[in-house]
């Protein structure tokens, strides 16, 4: 602000250079006026009395970058600082000076008090405005409301802008000291009531931060209450609170919750439950007293859902089957359940789960959660007679290939309730078997059918299936017999295919006064023979019907052969010397070669046969030895001979005992005929 001083005084010139001035001469500044603020003008007041009040005037400054002063002596402020200034006055006689100490003040431009720890509203606030009374100037209404409860102090935190200001000293004051007091920068609450609070600054007076002061009675105490002492996940109670002393101003509270993962409150005291647990509402008081009070809340969990560990299940009668309920979700309060059964005549039902199968029937058993009937779930339950055994019919069957069989069984009891078969084959390559138990030949082998109760009870039971081909056609093995009369023989035929299935064969002799058959599959046909002569023996196929014969021919044929001699190399290689006595052609002897010790007993450890470990070989004789002739040296071999460590052997036997007649039948010497020498 621009400030001009009238001159008053005329000027009187002080002469300089002289130590003592005239009586009247003066030339001096109003030391009064003494500071101007930065950007501002200050007129100056010079008196000039005497010789000073004429002569040339002159104004200087001591420094014009702190401010500077025009030849009117009016001083511009330019920035922060001290500077004098310096009037000279030149006369006829002398130069008089003046001089003026100046101070450039930085005003105050800004006064700020920090909010953000006050509790401060606005007059419209639901909160305070039924307590404000409306005042006649209309700038105190709109003031901001810093809520103070009675003894109550606080302390402002005030901010002077600029920092560097020249004097940053406040001032502040209460428009009613019997409400609120301020003082330093603290306020206080006396009694109930209202006031303007001014702080300004001491610099700049007009320069101000000013509040409404609104003192209560403040809440000193509260009490909480719930409609209920828990709530259900999901579910809502409400809380309500009481202040005291009943006088309080504002005995309203904000509420929250001591731990929003157990429990929320809203803004009008509803709990609502989130977690199973306990939980806090808490009431707080919006006076600025910061009094709580707060109400144990427990949350509770109620079962949502509940599941069984099976929907339907089958029971054998007088067995026992365990259910387990499962209560979703996990932290539920309350897991307890109930059990029931819609027919305990069928079947029963523990308390822990467990049914019990009474007779047969159906029925269903119920589980119901305790805490919550809503909440249950149910199972089927199927009371059987079980199998208590199943078997094959047949011991084993036989399927051709390409065909196809039922099997045959018998389910005890009776009257079990399930009867279906899982039927399973060991080779499906060999044999497969459907779902019916009809068994399809696949190739030629042997399988096993396995048949399985599917009533749970697993009983099995199974049997060998032959798979082959139907017989195409049959052979004799040998073509022509040789027997004695009164021996047993056997013969056999070959199928075809070999793997053919049915085996069974009859078997007829032409004369059963010279030779009987006996047998009735394709092998080991017996022959007897009964008198001399020769007979046809033939054998017909069951499967086809197909024929095959054999010539059999009755004489004395243990004696056919003449054993005349033997001997023996150092190698104990045997060779006998045999006459062919028949009147066929021998193309095969064989003889058995036993080897003692010294003393006639069987050579011990030590074993000649390299197969079984015996002292018995075979010695066999291969060629053709016509009617008449007798065998030398040569074609005999030694089978399976390991010469025994001690040659020296001096005691054995050598016994003949079969041969073989053109190639195809081989004549058993019945032991009593058999030919034998010791050496």
């Amino acid at each position: 602000m621009k400030r001009i001083l009238i001159l008053l005084l005329v000027a009187a010139m002080m002469c300089i250079g002289i130590t003592a001035a005239a009586e009247g001469d003066t030339l001096a500044f109003d030391t009064g006026v003494n500071s101007v603020n930065e950007g501002e003008t200050l007129q100056t007041v010079l008196t000039r009395e005497g010789d000073p009040a004429g002569g040339e005037l002159s104004y200087t400054s001591s420094d014009p970058r702190i401010a500077t002063v025009d030849e009117n002596g009016v001083v511009t402020g330019v920035k922060k600082g001290v500077i004098t200034i310096t009037a000279l006055v030149k006369t006829e006689t002398k130069t008089w000076r003046a001089t003026l100490k100046l101070t450039v003040v930085r005003p105050v431009t800004s006064v700020e008090v920090n909010t953000t720890k006050l509790p401060v509203y606005t007059a419209e606030d639901p909160l305070v405005a039924g307590l404000l009374t409306a005042r006649e100037d209309a700038a105190e209404n709109a003031l901001p409301v810093i809520l103070l409860p009675v003894k109550k102090q606080y302390q402002l935190a005030i901010t002077v802008e600029p920092k560097d200001a020249t004097d940053r000293r406040i001032e502040m004051t209460s428009s009613d000291p019997e409400i609120f007091k301020a003082a330093g920068n603290t306020v206080t609450g006396v009694a109930p009531g209202e006031g303007i609070l001014t702080v300004a600054s001491v610099l700049n007076p007009d320069v101000t931060a000013r509040f409404r002061i609104l003192v209560i009675q403040p809440v000193t105490k509260l009490t909480v209450e719930a409609s209920a002492p828990s709530v259900t996940v999901g579910g809502q109670i409400s809380v309500a609170s009481a202040a005291m002393p009943e006088n309080a101003s504002i005995p309203a509270v904000t509420w929250s919750s001591g731990d929003e993962r157990i429990l929320t409150v809203d803004e009008n005291g509803v709990v609502t439950g989130v977690k199973r647990g306990n939980g806090r509402a808490i009431a707080t008081a919006t006076d600025g007293s910061n009094i709580r009070a707060n109400f144990t809340v427990r949350v509770v969990q109620l079962p949502e859902a509940l599941t069984l560990s099976t929907e339907e299940m089958t029971i054998d009668v007088g067995r026992t089957a365990a259910v387990k309920a499962t209560i979703a979700p996990n932290d539920a309060d309350n897991k307890k359940v109930v059990w029931t059964s819609s027919d305990e005549s069928v079947a029963t039902v523990s308390r822990d789960g467990h049914i019990k199968a009474v007779a047969l029937g159906d029925c269903t058993v119920t589980c119901t959660s305790q805490e919550t009937e809503s909440v249950s779930a149910s199972v089927a339950v199927h009371v059987q007679q079980p199998v208590q055994k199943i078997v094959f019919n047949d011991k084993s069957m036989i399927v051709c290939v390409g065909e196809a069989a039922p099997l045959s069984l018998t389910i005890e009891p009776a009257n079990a309730s399930n009867q279906a078969l899982a039927f399973t084959s060991s080779n499906d390559k060999v044999a497969a078997v459907d779902e019916n138990g009809v068994v399809t030949g696949i190739a030629g082998g042997k399988v096993t059918i396995t048949a399985m109760t599917t009533d749970g009870t697993k009983r099995t039971a199974k049997i060998t299936v032959q798979v082959g081909e139907h017989v195409r056609g049959v052979s004799m093995v040998r073509e022509h017999a040789y027997i004695d009369k009164g021996e047993t023989a056997t013969a056999g035929a070959t199928l075809e295919p070999k793997d053919a299935l049915n085996d069974r064969m009859t078997w007829v002799s032409s004369d059963e006064s010279v030779v009987t058959a006996n047998g009735d599959t394709n092998k080991k046909m017996k022959l007897k023979g009964i008198n001399y002569g020769e007979a046809v023996v033939t054998g017909t196929t069951e499967d086809g019907g197909y024929e095959t014969s054999i010539v059999v021919t009755v004489g004395d044929f243990d004696k056919g052969l003449k054993f005349r001699d033997f001997d023996f190399d150092q190698n104990g290689n045997f060779w006998l010397t045999v006459r062919n006595d028949t009147d066929l052609v021998i193309t095969s002897i064989t003889a058995e070669v036993q080897i003692y010790d010294a003393t006639g007993e069987v050579i011990d450890p030590v074993a000649i046969n390299t197969k079984n470990g015996s002292h018995k070989v075979d010695v066999v004789w291969n060629g053709t030895l016509k009617p008449g002739q007798q065998t030398g040296k040569d074609r005999w071999k030694m089978v399976n001979y390991k010469a025994p460590a001690n040659m020296d052997i001096t005691r054995g036997t050598v016994t003949l005992y079969s041969y073989q007649v053109n190639h195809d039948w081989i004549k058993i010497i019945r032991e009593r005929n058999r030919q034998w020498k010791e050496y």
